[in-house]
């Protein structure tokens, strides 16, 4: 805070108020005159330049950590340090909110469901591919307990000919 500018704010503020006053203390008469007018004028122009020393820096006086221009601090930040424990350097490969369909019969089921709702079977994890399950109204992955989209569970082997089936089951078969 520049206590100058501030200083300089109430003077304008005190101006204006006596500029109100004015009439009422010079003549007795409760006249509305140029000079309330002016006096009204000037107290908002006095809290804007309070506001606008509030903000400013002071440069006789340093600041907490450099906050508002402490010019004894130097404005550059170290480099951050990479974290130690990284879970996954690879993007996705796709959008975890995106909808599947169900190996079984081929209903689209939504992101944040575990169970198909045509066959109420589990879908696969995308991650690992084991079958989700449900913890406290979310998704998860029986492995690791994560989200879907946060696996790291090392991924399964898919068993032949469980995804070649092109016939789809309809609902009335």
């Amino acid at each position: 805070m520049n206590r100058s500018i501030v200083l300089v704010g109430v003077g304008i503020i005190l101006a204006g108020l006596a500029l109100v006053a004015s009439p009422i203390v010079l003549t007795g008469t409760e006249v509305f005159t140029i000079e309330q007018e002016a006096g009204i004028f000037l107290t908002p122009v006095g809290l804007l330049v309070i506001m606008i020393g509030a903000v400013q820096a002071n440069p006789a006086i340093t600041t907490v950590g450099g906050t508002f221009g402490n010019p004894d601090m130097t404005p550059k930040r170290p480099a951050a340090q990479p974290s130690a424990t990284v879970i996954r350097t690879t993007p996705l490969g796709y959008n975890p909110r995106e909808p599947v369909n169900c190996r079984h019969c081929g209903s689209v089921i939504t992101f944040d469901l575990a169970f198909c709702p045509r066959c109420a079977r589990p879908r696969e994890c995308r991650g690992c591919g084991r079958p989700l399950g449900m913890a406290e109204d979310r998704t998860d992955c029986p492995g690791c307990h994560r989200v879907e989209a946060f696996c790291n569970c090392p991924r399964l082997a898919r068993p032949r000919g469980a995804y070649t089936s092109t016939t789809v089951r309809t609902r009335r078969s």
